[in-house]
């Protein structure tokens, strides 16, 4: 339920796409006798082995085929009812494509939304600002793609006007005149207004 209001959302939002077909898979608890706590996920004749977590069975998970390449799967592991909140995350994990032991390889936001390119975007605001952040996700782990872009609407930030610059100055974003950035996690860089006109829209 948790996952079709998820995909529901995006849906509305206009930015999902699906890469490649995925596929619900059925979910087994292990047995009281088994000496492995892990989780069997299947779909027709693929069976994924997971190492259980606290969701376990109580979790959506869909397997889909790992962008570029076919001999990789992604599991994505929706949060429950439980894990909702702002910070909901999408566990993600990587297995053999036929089937096989899946491995943890990182979280996506739960809003985020699914972009032509198999990408995922968030964008969501915290204190002063409005972030986008855009994940990639290849069958070895989930990348944060730098820079994000950063949009602020209130207070005073050091901002470098130029990526070469050695000094930032101090600049001011307001609701009515937001400063657009370039955010690495370390230095945030003066940006063109038009950079964040997907960010505005959020204001």
């Amino acid at each position: 339920m948790i996952r079709l209001i998820i995909l529901l959302l995006s849906v509305y939002s206009g930015a999902a796409y699906s890469g490649s077909a995925e596929h619900s898979l059925l979910c087994k608890e292990p047995g009281q006798s088994s000496d492995a706590a892990r989780l069997t996920l299947s779909f027709e004749e693929e069976i994924f082995f997971l190492d259980n977590t606290d969701r376990g069975c109580r979790s959506d998970y869909v397997v889909r085929q790992a962008q570029g390449t076919e001999n990789e799967s992604i599991i994505f592991s929706y949060p429950t009812s439980d894990d909702m909140g702002l910070n909901a995350q999408i566990m993600i994990f990587a297995a053999p494509a036929n089937g096989g032991e899946a491995h943890y390889i990182g979280d996506i936001p739960a809003g985020a939304s699914e972009l032509k390119d198999g990408n995922y975007q968030d964008i969501q605001q915290a204190g002063d600002s409005i972030y986008e952040n855009i994940y990639r996700v290849d069958g070895s782990k989930v990348i944060t793609l730098m820079p994000g872009k950063e949009l602020i609407i209130s207070g005073e930030q050091c901002v470098y006007k130029k990526a070469g610059d050695a000094v930032c100055q101090k600049m001011r974003g307001s609701f009515e005149k937001p400063m657009c950035v370039l955010n690495d996690g370390t230095r945030k860089i003066l940006a063109v207004a038009s950079d964040c006109t997907e960010l505005k829209e959020n204001l």
